[in-house]
């Protein structure tokens, strides 16, 4: 019958499309009607007329449902929980396997991307995605589940960058702010990849080489030619060798010895960089050592180390304190957040750069030991 309410499996059917474009379809004109919370029924003669005025070019402009997905990021006005499911965005090089995973969500220059969560992350999750590709298939488009009923997922702020004390900086930020600030555990040069890409508002970096006089603006300038960028100080830190309290005899020379495990960071993080260049001054290079394992976080390099996963790595000295760890300094460095100025200016983050200048923040992280956090928040524009 012309006038019989269909399911949305029905319409997907109806169309030939896979039932999660549905929502996208809605968003372009599919006539449909709602039944309580997140349910809808169509009526077949509406979908079938919506369908040839598309086919016919008479509709919005946009194209079939049957093409394939555009690459162009997906535009969503609006998140709520009321909306049951929308698409979102994944950065490059991510997958999920198939099923549920939690992710923290952001709204970057009106598109709305997610940022998968660890298995052991505590920090409750902004939605759940469900994942029907291979597992070694990235996605770029996922469908996401709202796990709360907020207005405020657009005011989130997503910030990138492997800094151990972010998360408790963004924490106390968050005090007051209409959203949440999500911490993206990633290392220095990742974080400038999901910053150009538009995939995070903010992004910190530890790669200075005093000694080459190049700093971060020279580097944000490089990265961001012509493009108008602020740089924001956050820390400065020590970064160094961390062995076990029994290895307190050793020097440099014999920790690079053959008997010794490295736990090394990942490429592009820059504990990596530091060490590359310790060991370019005495003629060697990181192929020379003894690695054992690779770890994608300070926290981890330590953990290594504890562990006897490894006996010696470069990780910052406030985590070698915290892990009871023996440290050998190497380098002092920044840790500084850049923020595109088109970004800079909105209302949110603008708010949350100010809210650096806080003394109690600056006391509580006085207390932690090892971080010099005088200059936070005093800006410059390379």
């Amino acid at each position: 019958m012309d006038d019989a309410l269909l399911t949305s499996g029905e319409v997907a059917q109806l169309l030939r499309v896979h039932p999660k474009h549905l929502y996208r379809l809605l968003r372009q004109g599919l006539p449909g009607h709602r039944v309580g919370r997140g349910h809808w029924r169509f009526r077949r003669a509406e979908v079938l007329a919506w369908f040839d005025q598309r086919g016919s070019g008479r509709g919005r402009g946009r194209a079939s449902a049957t093409e394939p997905r555009s690459s162009s990021p997906s535009v969503i006005p609006a998140l709520d929980v009321e909306s049951d499911a929308v698409e979102v965005e994944l950065a490059p090089g991510q997958s999920l396997p198939a099923g549920a995973h939690r992710v923290l969500l952001g709204q970057v220059r009106s598109r709305w991307v997610a940022h998968p969560m660890g298995d052991r992350s505590s920090r409750c999750a902004d939605a759940l995605v469900s994942a029907e590709a291979p597992a070694r298939r990235p996605c770029q488009g996922v469908r996401a589940i709202p796990l709360s009923r907020s207005s405020t997922f657009g005011a989130n702020i997503l910030v990138a960058g492997c800094a151990p004390v972010l998360g408790l900086i963004l924490d106390r930020l968050e005090h007051g702010h209409a959203g949440r600030l999500h911490w993206i555990s990633v290392n220095s040069t990742t974080s400038l990849e999901l910053l150009t890409a538009g995939f995070v508002h903010v992004a910190g970096v530890h790669l200075e080489d005093p000694a080459a006089g190049a700093g971060h603006a020279a580097l944000v300038r490089t990265r961001f030619p012509g493009v108008r960028t602020h740089l924001v100080r956050l820390l400065r830190w020590r970064t160094g060798l961390v062995v076990r309290p029994s290895e307190c005899g050793r020097d440099l020379a014999e920790l690079l010895g053959p008997s010794h495990r490295w736990v090394l960071r990942e490429a592009g993080a820059g504990a990596l960089r530091v060490l590359s260049r310790v060991l370019g001054g005495l003629g060697m290079s990181i192929e020379a050592l003894r690695v054992a394992r690779v770890a994608t976080s300070h926290r981890e390099v330590a953990q290594a180390v504890s562990l006897h996963g490894a006996d010696v790595g470069v990780t910052v000295e406030a985590v070698a304190r915290e892990a009871g760890l023996r440290f050998i300094p190497l380098t002092e460095e920044g840790f500084d957040l850049v923020v595109p100025h088109d970004i800079a200016t909105e209302r949110s983050i603008a708010r949350m750069l100010d809210a650096l200048d806080d003394p109690a923040l600056r006391r509580e992280i006085g207390v932690l030991g090892s971080y010099d956090a005088s200059m936070m928040g005093h800006a410059t524009t390379p």
